[in-house]
């Protein structure tokens, strides 16, 4: 064996394959530059090119290794340093490479990584053996979680929620209340560039590792270590943003609707943290996860308990006037809360907590009294109420199971009062995979209210987190001599007033006098209230088990100016009693959402990449006020290239605001544009608008892409304003059945300009339900037109190619494509094809050398008699020979039958065959199956 020399080896380059290498591993939308982006546990391809052409034999390549590097000190005693030779053969489970094709001086290897190697940056070297020791750098790589692969612990199976939660790089977070669910969209933008560089440096920031770099280095392979760490790193700062409700730019958290500026703003400013709200923290934690392969979702808890203590109960307070009061920050409900679940394998447990995992971004104080992030914190584990579990069960649990203690203040103390009841953690939502519905997840939580499941699991979890717990001693309350409850929409549009009801009753024995004191409290959506900004009084003498419905109305110039970012109000309602005990006998609450009016961004359900597209925004509004210094915001990955902004002047009371928005798609696939306006009064009204964004070259399209450019509506073909081209189909508008279907095809440049155009010209069946069944017949064309030219195509489709159908219709859409580099235009027609009606009625089931009738109808579609008719039968096992019966005329619309009877030979799922001929129509055909069972007894038969 001969030994490769140094000077050989100093003519070596390689190509890294990245363009390949990155779309077979899911990573092609992280490349904007020639940067290699792999997933761990899944074979890559590389390309050796050795400039002397003697290097070429097996014997002699075998005396090279390839090196991988990666961490600030890399060691082959840790794994940070791997050395593996080039061989025949890899191996899937450790680092190894092998030939899969070589030619003189040219060889291509296959390197297998793997599933349990580091994530991070790795250095790739070529390396000779000893004597002669030398080594050469030949390129660099990012390594990632692979959820593609069955060996890595973040393995995902169906390919479905891969895409919604690892690649999909826009999503759904849900705010508002239980009763009024609000969609906030948001880019989380994991493949915009430099957020995976952005990821490792969160990583690194971790103060562990910068204290003990290379130890917690070697955690980096483990998924559960990745979350925590950068949960850590993202919500360092939450403890102060809480309060603030802002973040330090006093830019509101609403006015957020992606990751990236984030992470981008974080980066430039040296790592200061540039946001507040707990659903923002989830929202980045959910981009770097998913950037760096871990697959995760945004779960919104509505009325979440937070920072119980683990005492599984709440303490809520109220003054003498029913407005709400905070005697510490851990005495609310959150209205809702955002946290993550991320999928993984947990080896370091038992295999029933595999799956979901709950991660909490919002920092909370640990035992240890510390403030970190939860889990991360198996759902099942939640559900079961394993709550002595690491990864902080117990916290998430109390965020969903907890019962609230309300106490009013009166002149002596507070006293505890009958209260309506505020259900913790029964409304649990996420977007749908593929779509942009919500899911509800409370069955994941928790099992069915009043089950023996659920009282078990409560049980248990008392009996583990309350033993060394006592719990607060406070007088009873007797009896309640009255109720009150609060019913109204729980969604109001901005600019009307709320009208609601307030209704009271006493449900004692005796007469009674009651005060009624209703107020109005703004509420973040930690639950934190401000001021009551609104109050009123009523009083009542009812007699026993007597009450009333109280109509209220709180106008809009009362609470216009109090509303917070989230137009949340809080209503409650308390009863007094001066002749009861306290005073205070009871209280209801509801919050009511505060609805911005609506801006509708209309767009083409599909575009074309490279091509004009134009966007229509529509805003009316509401108010009897005029809307000063209007301003759009539009971005979107794909669509434009930074965010614009665009300046509509004033929108009068009750005006509408019409605004197009040009722009250019530059990617392909599922994009989404993003609106937001802002003015004088309102501040981030949202809107958005999905669509299919296909490749500029036809000859592309997959058949997926095909059939998403039939289901838009041909007025959304003409993609360019003002098209310079024209596209007229012409053709009969029905046919027989048999015949040619002849098209004449007229392009036309109307523009002053020479345009090679690419045409096409498909054909697809509409069902009878209206839906476009897939394309059966497709040509492809390439024309030149001068300017002001006009060309015209002659072709046609042959009863061969529209014949073989397996849906029953007789309607076909013939679309015609005409398209160059900047410009599409579109047409379809649709056209009839008259066919008979063939009918078979005949036995499904019957028995071998039994004679079978069956009853052929034939039934004429048009206004001519059919004439020359021929009916042909066939059927392997059932006759001998193909028969041929000559048939009588056929009236317009009238229908002929025929029997025809026949014995099978053989047992089995046989097919009995009917072919019809006219001077009209040729090969119609049907079929009908019949099962045949064997008969025991031949002298039985017929």
């Amino acid at each position: 064996m001969g030994i490769i020399n140094m000077h050989d080896l100093q003519f070596v380059t390689c190509d890294l394959q990245v363009s390949k290498n990155n779309k077979n591993h899911q990573t092609i939308d992280l490349c904007k530059e020639n940067r290699l982006f792999l997933r761990r546990g899944q074979e890559f391809t590389i390309t050796l090119r050795f400039h002397n052409p003697t290097l070429f034999s097996h014997k002699q390549l075998e005396g090279i290794t390839l090196t991988t590097k990666t961490g600030p000190n890399p060691s082959n005693k840790n794994g940070t340093k791997n050395s593996f030779p080039i061989s025949s053969l890899s191996d899937e489970k450790s680092w190894s490479a092998k030939v899969i094709d070589f030619q003189q001086g040219l060889w291509t290897l296959s390197v297998t990584t793997p599933s349990s190697a580091i994530i991070g940056n790795y250095t790739l070297s070529l390396k000779s053996r000893k004597p002669t020791s030398f080594s050469q750098d030949i390129g660099s790589f990012m390594l990632l979680f692979n959820p593609w692969c069955k060996d890595d612990p973040v393995f995902l199976q169906n390919e479905g929620q891969r895409q919604e939660y690892v690649l999909n790089e826009d999503g759904i977070i849900y705010l508002g209340t239980e009763n009024c669910i609000q969609q906030h969209p948001w880019h989380f933008g994991q493949f915009e560039y430099e957020i995976a560089d952005l990821c490792i440096k969160l990583l690194d920031m971790n103060p562990k590792y910068q204290k003990f770099p290379m130890k917690e280095y070697l955690n980096r392979n483990d998924p559960i270590y990745v979350c925590k760490v950068l949960g850590d790193a993202i919500s360092r700062r939450d403890e102060e943003d809480r309060v603030a409700f802002m973040v330090e730019n006093r830019r509101p958290s609403y006015g957020w609707i992606s990751s990236v500026p984030i992470l981008q703003k974080w980066f430039q400013t040296g790592c200061k943290t540039v946001y507040g709200h707990h659903w923002v923290f989830a929202a980045v934690l959910c981009t770097v996860l998913r950037c760096l392969g871990i697959p995760t979702r945004l779960v919104t808890n509505y009325n979440s308990a937070f920072d119980t203590k683990r005492t599984l109960q709440k303490e809520i307070y109220y003054d003498e006037k029913g407005a709400r009061i905070h005697r510490a920050r851990s005495d609310s409900i959150w209205n809702f809360h955002v946290w993550n679940e991320c999928w993984m394998e947990r080896r370091d447990l038992s295999t029933e907590y595999n799956g979901w995992q709950v991660l909490d971004a919002t920092a909370q104080l640990k035992s240890s009294e510390k403030l970190c992030v939860s889990g991360p914190a198996p759902v099942r584990a939640i559900k079961e109420g394993h709550v002595d579990l690491n990864y902080d069960v117990d916290l998430i649990f109390s965020k969903l199971v907890t019962d609230n203690m309300v106490w009013v203040r009166n002149p002596k103390c507070f006293s505890k009062v009958l209260c309506w009841a505020r259900h913790v953690g029964d409304s649990i939502s996420t977007k749908s995979v593929g779509s942009d519905m919500h899911e509800d997840l409370v069955h994941h939580y928790k099992y069915p209210k009043g089950s023996a499941e659920e009282t078990e699991v409560l049980k248990s979890v008392t009996q583990t987190m309350l033993k060394n717990h006592q719990t607060k001693v406070s007088k009873e309350t007797s009896l309640s001599p009255a109720t009150v409850s609060i019913s109204s929409e729980s969604l109001h549009m901005y600019g009307e007033d709320i009208r609601f009801k307030v209704t009271v009753a006493n449900v004692s024995l005796e007469e009674r006098n009651f005060k009624l004191l209703v107020g109005a409290q703004p509420v973040h959506d930690q639950g934190f209230t401000q001021a009551q900004f609104w109050k009123e009084e009523f009083s009542f003498q009812f007699k026993s088990y007597e009450g009333c419905n109280l109509s209220i109305q709180l106008c809009h110039s009362s609470y216009e100016a109090c509303l917070l970012d989230n137009n949340l109000l809080r209503i409650t309602a308390l009863v007094k009693d001066p002749t009861y005990e306290n005073g205070n006998v009871a209280l209801a609450e509801q919050d009511m959402m505060i609805c911005k009016p609506c801006l509708s961004v209309q767009t083409p359900r599909v575009t074309l990449q490279y091509q004009p597209t134009t966007a229509m925004i529509h805003f009316k509004n509401p108010l009897e006020k005029t809307l000063l210094q209007c301003v759009l915001k539009a971005s979107g990955k794909g669509l434009l290239h930074n965010e614009r902004h665009y300046r509509c002047g004033n929108v009068a009371p009750g005006g509408t605001l019409l605004y197009p928005i040009i722009f250019t798609p530059t990617q392909v696939g599922p994009r989404r544009l993003y609106i937001q306006l802002e003015s004088s009064i309102f501040r981030n009204i949202i809107g958005f608008q999905q669509f299919e964004v296909l490749p500029s070259n036809v000859q592309e399209w997959t058949n997926e892409q095909w059939q998403e450019f039939q289901k838009a509506p041909e007025s959304a073909h003409a993609i360019s304003v003002n098209p310079p081209l024209s596209l007229n189909i012409q053709f009969e508008e029905s046919f027989f059945y048999g015949q040619d279907i002849t098209i004449k095809a007229s392009l036309s440049n109307q523009s002053k300009a020479e345009k090679d155009l690419c045409f096409v010209l498909y054909a697809q069946y509409v069902h009878r339900n209206g839906n476009f069944c897939p394309n059966f017949w497709k040509q492809e064309y390439t024309v030149s037109l001068e300017a002001h030219e006009e060309k015209t195509v002659f072709t046609c489709i042959r009863p061969s190619e529209y014949g073989d159908f397996k849906w029953e219709s007789n309607l076909i859409r013939l679309t015609g494509l005409g398209k160059d580099v900047t410009s599409t235009i579109s047409a379809s027609r649709h056209v009839t094809l008259y066919k008979p009606t063939l009918c078979i009625q005949m036995q499904t089931e019957a028995l071998q050398y039994q004679l079978i009738t069956s009853i052929i109808s034939i039934t004429n579609p048009i206004e001519e008699t059919l004439e020359d008719c021929v009916l042909t039968v066939s059927g392997e096992n059932l006759i001998y020979r193909e028969r041929l019966y000559s048939c009588k005329n056929i009236e317009p619309g009238s229908t002929e039958a025929y029997k025809i009877r026949f014995a099978p030979t053989q047992v089995g799922s046989l097919k009995f065959h009917v072919r019809f001929d006219c001077k009209q129509f040729r090969d119609v055909r049907r079929s009908q199956a019949v099962e045949v069972l064997p008969c025991t007894n031949l002298f039985l038969s017929g």
